[in-house]
């Protein structure tokens, strides 16, 4: 019996196909390309002509081949991708980075920053950075260090910075830092920063911020806001959206009073409101002002919430204001013992004037307290904060 190759499988010499069993043995090694062939068909290549290639770091390919954005996660894959960016020849290219630490590093001297400023001195285009750590990049007295901070001083094409926090520990930002950097980049507008705004350096010989911010959030601003003011210097027309989680109970109105022509939301977590002269002369004339949301229960004598109840019965105040959300306290509380306890609910002085109000101008007028956090994140850690402190730890 003469065999020969078919569509269908091996047949004799009458066309009929041959035994099935036989038929799909057949068809197996064809498919494993097995060295010997019942044809003349020269044999194919081996499914692995070439060599695996050594995992790289995660890439994002944006513009065509060439790839402009990378994420790295530890020293090793940063170490990889400067390697990478040599054989390239360079980073020139390279728009978006992400750099992530899981965990916080307790040595005095980091070796992450100057790894870090190493990587930043090969891609000198940045549009966006990413850079996410707890803790310190180089000491805890200089959470930076001086050779990373002149690599991020650099990046005079950055639009886009973040710091997000990783673990619970605190994270020194430092003012002086935040100050000089974003006086280094001309082109920032957009800023996000979980790390803590403390510092007592002197920031006046830093040259004033000509970047036109759009955006700016702090999960941890310190009540130094008179020195974080000249940050917004070129921001008075291109500010919409400022959210601060704050720390203390200073009024706010040296940052806003810089961006009052062009902003849109004001976003204040914490205990720091604007005074009651602010509201009424300023904020309450500001063109594009649609939210407002004041976080916190501290109100002494409800001199927030009287402030807006009278701005809002002005018809010529608050000309775009859509949501108002105003601090007070929620809940109950007991007073008394034993059987003479009695519940009441919180007197928020102010707060029924103030709704009135905003009813007549439609606005949408709720009390918030404690319930609305400026970031998830940043409650998360005000969390394990408070835990740590009633185990201990301080």
């Amino acid at each position: 019996m003469a065999w020969e190759r078919s569509s269908r499988g091996p047949t004799d010499a009458s066309g009929k196909v041959a035994d099935l069993n036989f038929r799909f043995a057949f068809r197996l090694v064809d498919r494993l390309r097995a060295p010997f062939r019942l044809s003349s068909t020269p044999p194919s290549p081996p499914l692995h002509s070439t060599p695996p290639q050594e995992s790289m770091p995660k890439v994002d390919t944006k513009s065509g081949d060439t790839e402009t954005s990378f994420t790295v996660s530890n020293q090793g894959e940063i170490k990889k991708l400067i390697t990478t960016l040599i054989g390239r020849g360079n980073g020139k290219d390279v728009k978006d980075l992400t750099i992530t630490f899981s965990t916080a590093d307790h040595q005095e001297k980091s070796k992450r920053g100057e790894q870090i400023a190493e990587l930043l001195k090969r891609t000198p285009n940045l549009t966006t950075l990413n850079l996410n750590f707890s803790g310190h990049l180089d000491t805890y007295s200089d959470c930076l260090g001086e050779k990373l901070m002149t690599a991020l001083c650099s990046l005079k094409n950055l639009e886009n910075f973040s710091h997000n926090a990783t673990t619970s520990a605190r994270t020194d930002f430092g003012q002086y830092s935040l100050m000089k950097l974003v006086s280094s980049w001309p082109n920032l507008r957009t800023l996000y920063l979980a790390g803590d705004t403390n510092g007592s350096e002197d920031c006046s010989k830093i040259p004033p911020a000509t970047c036109a911010l759009e955006s700016v959030t702090f999960e941890r601003c310190m009540s130094n806001f008179e020195k974080l003011a000249p940050m917004f210097a070129g921001s008075a027309n291109s500010l919409k959206s400022f959210e601060a989680w704050t720390m203390g109970i200073k009024e706010i109105d040296a940052v806003l009073r810089k961006v009052l022509p062009s902003i849109e939301s004001i976003h204040i977590g914490g205990c720091n409101h604007p005074s009651k002269d602010f509201i009424l002369g300023e904020l309450s004339n500001v063109p594009r002002l649609q939210f407002i949301n004041l976080n916190g229960d501290t109100d002494t004598g409800g001199t927030t919430r009287k402030a807006f109840a009278e701005a809002l019965n002005r018809e010529d105040s608050f000309p775009s204001l859509r949501r108002l959300s105003y601090p007070g306290e929620k809940g109950t509380y007991k007073t008394g013992r034993g059987r003479n306890v009695r519940v009441h609910e919180y007197e928020n002085v102010g707060a029924k004037e103030l709704e009135t109000a905003a009813k007549k101008r439609g606005v949408w007028a709720e009390l918030v307290s404690r319930d609305l956090e400026c970031k998830v994140e940043g409650a998360q850690r005000r969390a394990g904060f408070a835990a740590m402190g009633r185990r201990g730890y301080w």
